[in-house]
């Protein structure tokens, strides 16, 4: 069962647009935890559909923009995933 996080994106020009999901994966023969939330850039996404806030940034047909954040631990991850924004809102201001 996935645990479900929420933190708010306190960056201007990005926005959370899905719940935060973190997952073990396995990476070189070892267990990772990557976190992963829908975002919208600059309040524009490419889907339209009102299912969006429910959708899950790992799906396959999940065809958006996403943040991602991956670490030994699930706390780790979140951490990355926060790096991330903050790094995404940077770039779109310079």
């Amino acid at each position: 069962m996935d645990k479900e996080t929420a933190f708010i994106c306190s960056h201007v020009g990005v926005a959370g647009t899905t719940k935060v999901f973190v997952r073990p994966m396995e990476s070189e023969g070892k267990t990772v935890f990557v976190a992963r939330v829908g975002v919208a850039l600059m309040g524009t996404t490419n889907r339209k559909d009102p299912g969006l806030k429910d959708a899950n940034p790992f799906d396959e047909d999940f065809h958006d923009n996403y943040a991602e954040g991956i670490g030994a631990t699930h706390e780790e991850a979140l951490a990355a995933l926060r790096w991330d924004i903050q790094k995404t809102a940077e770039m779109l201001w310079l």
